[in-house]
């Protein structure tokens, strides 16, 4: 049944999501038939096949195509007869979407996504989806200019998990500081290596880790994400020079870049890589992720033991977060971050 094989296909994170879904269906349920024992039938798993059914993707009409570029009408498009300039038919796909065509190229449904990178739109707050079926989300940061923001990081690698991808940090631009400024950003860097992140160190001017990350990335869907001018376009350059991006040089004394890439567009290499560059950004919000539900984002929380299961992590005695925190075995900045995002801020 297909149903039964999405279910074992589901990635943890959207395992964990639906199970919470389903977790609260049930006990709606139950107490609407007033029943204290539930059936043998009513698991857990029937009630996400029935979440996974009502998110059954429309019908597939058509043959299907992968989105490169979208406006606001149309869309560019790859299939099996080449690269076209298809009418979306009111439709919404993003860069990375499989979509169904008809014969007057229209896109008349969208495939199911295996993950998505998304946030909420800075002017209506509804959900604005960056890429989707991507394998990696690569977070360039860079060490000055513009300066190295650990916690646009954080808010990134939660947005990340969230989705269902995996992810990476490229710090960029490594030749323009030295020794000891270079130690310092790694100690930065360093907590999110202890979770299991990838950091790699480039520098597109003089080719260092070049190699490395573009083999880390073969044959594989990639997204490259990050604060406006910390080279994004420059490092797409510098793994396939065939590309041939436009470049901006970062605006003197503010320390951002100008946005050179205006709409994300994703590049198919000879080696089966796809790579998607998406715009910088300012600020990255969170899409649909309750306070309660943080401490799952945080991976070095699991060890921790506290006194109290439904333990917050603020304020409450015996909490073995803040303990670690303080003692220097969980990163303090990334716990604060913690309690910015617990607080709103």
């Amino acid at each position: 049944m297909a149903l039964q094989r999405r279910l074992g296909e589901l990635s943890p994170e959207d395992r964990r999501r639906l199970t919470k879904q389903a977790q609260k269906l049930r006990k709606a349920a139950r107490e609407r038939r007033k029943e204290s024992d539930r059936p043998r039938e009513d698991s857990l798993d029937l009630w996400i096949l029935k979440l996974l059914e009502a998110e059954e993707p429309e019908v597939p009409v058509g043959e299907s195509a992968l989105v490169l570029w979208t406006s606001a009408a149309t869309a560019r498009v790859r299939d099996s007869e080449g690269i076209k300039e298809v009418e979306l038919d009111g439709k919404r796909p993003v860069v990375g979407d499989r979509v169904f065509l008809d014969e007057r190229r229209r896109v008349v449904s969208l495939d199911r996504r295996r993950t998505k990178l998304s946030r909420p739109n800075v002017g209506d707050g509804r959900e604005q989806v960056i890429a989707a079926n991507v394998d990696e989300v690569v977070i360039v940061v860079s060490v000055k200019t513009p300066p190295l923001h650990p916690r646009i990081i954080d808010r990134f690698l939660i947005a990340i998990q969230h989705g269902g991808a995996g992810s990476r940090i490229c710090l960029n631009k490594v030749d323009l500081v030295d020794s000891g400024e270079r130690e310092e950003a790694l100690a930065m860097l360093r907590p999110y290596a202890q979770i299991g992140v990838p950091v790699h160190l480039v520098s597109t001017a003089t080719g260092e880790g070049i190699d490395g990350l573009r083999e880390a990335l073969r044959g594989r869907m990639a997204a490259f994400v990050g604060h406006s001018g910390v080279g994004k376009s420059s490092l797409t350059n510098a793994l396939y020079p065939e590309l041939r991006q436009k470049t901006g040089e970062v605006i003197q004394g503010y320390g951002r870049g100008a946005h050179t890439t205006t709409a994300s567009g994703l590049f198919e290499l000879p080696d089966g890589t796809r790579l998607i560059d998406t715009p910088g950004i300012k600020s990255f919000g969170l899409w649909k992720i309750a306070p309660e539900e943080l401490a799952d984002y945080f991976p070095e929380f699991r060890a921790a033991v506290c006194r109290f299961r439904d333990c917050s992590h603020v304020n409450e005695p015996g909490c073995g977060v803040r303990e670690a925190a303080s003692e220097g075995g969980i990163s303090s900045e990334r716990y604060e971050t913690y309690l910015r995002l617990r607080r709103g801020d």
